[in-house]
């Protein structure tokens, strides 16, 4: 077993300005598209560059979210030498293209909903680490009661729990973290524009989660 060291993983939420509610008024009129493409190759049998990576490295350079399309170029100028060293066939771009354009928007619930808890846990310590997402499966952290709490969030499908399944596999859970799993079927979720966003039931959701344990 290991322990969570806190100042192993500094906040990123420290570290950038923006608000749930900036994040709100600035995708509202975000479109948003989805191509039926799905290639399994890409989604299952290759590795490429992060998606959160470029994500996050924009908005805690900027205060800004990229829109949908925005995002696909930046991710691509972001990691111009694997795509030039790899030298990809336009049926796997296409795929990889409509995997990053699925991902996007959970890419933005994540940071809006991070930000979220940050507002309404007043006398709590919210924690976003990429480190901490990418490599120990932990989306957000509360320091809450002075005990440690891993936040897991997830659409509430089978894609997902799919996914989530290899996600916990590749991980080692700290001993000193109480892990909540939360997946999310988003009814009765926010509705803003064409996202859908964690909000107070997933709020009130973990809370309860919290003193019942």
């Amino acid at each position: 077993m290991k322990s969570f060291i806190k100042q192993d993983y500094p906040n990123l939420l420290g570290s950038i300005t923006i608000s749930c509610n900036d994040i709100e008024q600035a995708i509202k009129n975000y479109p948003l598209s989805f191509s039926e493409t799905r290639n399994e190759t890409v989604e299952w049998g290759m590795e490429f560059p992060m998606f959160l990576t470029p994500f996050y490295k924009y908005v805690y350079q900027t205060n800004k979210l990229l829109k949908q399309e925005e995002f696909w170029k930046y991710y691509l100028s972001e990691n111009k030498e694997f795509f030039s060293t790899n030298n990809f066939s336009q049926t796997i771009l296409d795929g990889l293209k409509a995997r990053v354009y699925r991902t996007y928007p959970s890419l933005v619930r994540d940071i809006h909903f991070a930000t979220f808890l940050k507002k309404e846990f007043t006398e709590s310590e919210i924690i976003y680490n990429r480190k901490l997402d990418v490599e120990e499966g932990i989306d957000v952290l509360i320091v809450y009661a002075d005990r440690y709490w891993g936040i897991n969030l997830y659409t509430n499908t089978k894609r997902a729990h799919q996914g989530r399944k290899k996600k916990e596999s590749r991980h080692t859970k700290f001993e000193n973290v109480n892990y909540i799993e939360l997946p999310v079927d988003f009814k009765g979720s926010v509705v803003c524009g064409k996202f859908f966003l964690y909000g107070e039931k997933e709020y009130k959701e973990i809370l309860s989660a919290l003193k019942q344990q």
